[in-house]
């Protein structure tokens, strides 16, 4: 909506001499409204979970978790995925198809989760939500439309050169071409990091915080996608539709702070799967539509950590040893049994949160 308002103001660019500017203030646009969005709307938000009844029922694991948070408004989630949909309606060129596959993905992700969440809270149970074949059913129907449009002439955002190349985000230049087995790659993708952040969330302000650094390490990549100076300087091929990704991914950003005021210790709400299915699955297409998903190795590290416990665990020790490696996976709880008190846990995977996200513009330097 703003980029064409400015179009229409403005038709002859070159002659402010801008460079990146607009881009750089529609991100920031982007990134308040959706905070100011969550920020102003989520007392209210809470209220009305809390009378209707959408509460969470914490799983009872007897003296190592705090029974306390039954009753917790949930779906709290909602409030992101508005945002992030208002930020990007708002900021976001409408007539780009990237924009659209974005604001999709936000959407169908962020349903699974509300009809994960609606369900939990009729049955009134946390184990009575979608079954796992089901979510994970849902989650590939979509990975696998997404990754149709990523490879199909016309529809494309991706240069015919790069289409199915997978590139590595060191050294300058390297990448692979993948061939039949690059959408199969998208559909991994999407599916591991929607999961992923969703594994992550478990205690107050745990998932949401992390999830808005890695995003924001993501939209500086697009934006150096997209800026041809420092495309050229760090070997970047320009990808069509770009900029509507730095922007989305500001605007999530914004959202996942906006939701942090309500999310943190001692919590007011809780994101639910409807918040974090919906940031796993639009990280996953931030990532893929900036090329640079190998990158969320990094940036994404403590997500990564929390998913490979999990897989570690159920696969891994469960059936194939018949013992279990921690207490209980993800590993955050583990540490809990461990007696670490929840606050130290969220803030020591904060600070690795951070770490790894400035371990990630690092790689630069690698280029």
């Amino acid at each position: 909506m703003i980029p064409w308002i400015y179009n229409q103001l403005v038709t002859d660019m070159s002659r402010w001499h801008l460079g990146g500017l607009p881009v750089l203030l529609l991100s920031v646009g982007a990134f308040i409204v959706s905070f100011l969005f969550v920020f102003v709307t989520g007392r209210a938000t809470a209220a009305y979970l809390y009378r209707a009844g959408i509460r969470d029922r914490v799983r009872n694991y007897d003296a190592f978790f705090a029974k306390s948070k039954t009753g917790t408004p949930t779906m709290g989630g909602v409030l992101i995925v508005g945002a992030i949909c208002t930020g990007g309606v708002m900021f976001c060129d409408l007539t780009s198809g990237t924009s659209g596959l974005l604001l999709l993905t936000t959407m169908w992700f962020g349903g699974i989760g509300a009809l994960d969440d609606i369900l939990k809270v009729r049955r009134g149970s946390s184990d009575g939500g979608l079954s796992r074949g089901v979510k994970f059913m849902l989650q590939i129907v979509f990975a696998v439309f997404f990754a149709i449009i990523l490879v199909s002439e016309g529809c494309s955002p991706f240069p015919e050169e790069i289409r199915t190349t997978l590139l590595f985000p060191f050294p300058q230049g390297a990448m692979i071409d993948l061939g039949l087995i690059y959408p199969v790659f998208v559909v991994f993708v999407v599916v591991a990091v929607a999961n992923a952040i969703n594994f992550a969330d478990g205690l107050d302000g745990l998932a949401v915080l992390p999830s808005g650094l890695t995003a924001a390490v993501f939209a500086f990549f697009a934006y150096l996608s997209w800026n041809e100076f420092s495309a050229g300087i760090f070997g970047f091929i320009p990808i069509q539709g770009v900029q509507d990704v730095v922007v989305f991914a500001s605007a999530m950003v914004g959202a996942c702070f906006g939701f942090l005021w309500f999310n943190g210790y001692p919590a007011q709400m809780f994101m639910g799967d409807t918040g974090s299915q919906a940031l796993g699955g639009t990280l996953a297409a931030v990532a893929v539509l900036s090329k640079q998903e190998l990158l969320f190795l990094v940036a994404g590290g403590i997500f990564v950590f929390e998913a490979f416990s999990v897989f570690l665990q159920d696969y891994i020790g469960i059936r194939l040893i018949g013992r279990r490696f921690f207490f209980r996976a993800p590993a955050h709880h583990s540490y809990q049994h461990q007696g670490v008190a929840e606050t130290k846990v969220v803030l020591r995977f904060w600070i690795a949160s951070l770490l790894c996200a400035v371990l990630s513009v690092a790689t630069l330097k690698l280029r």
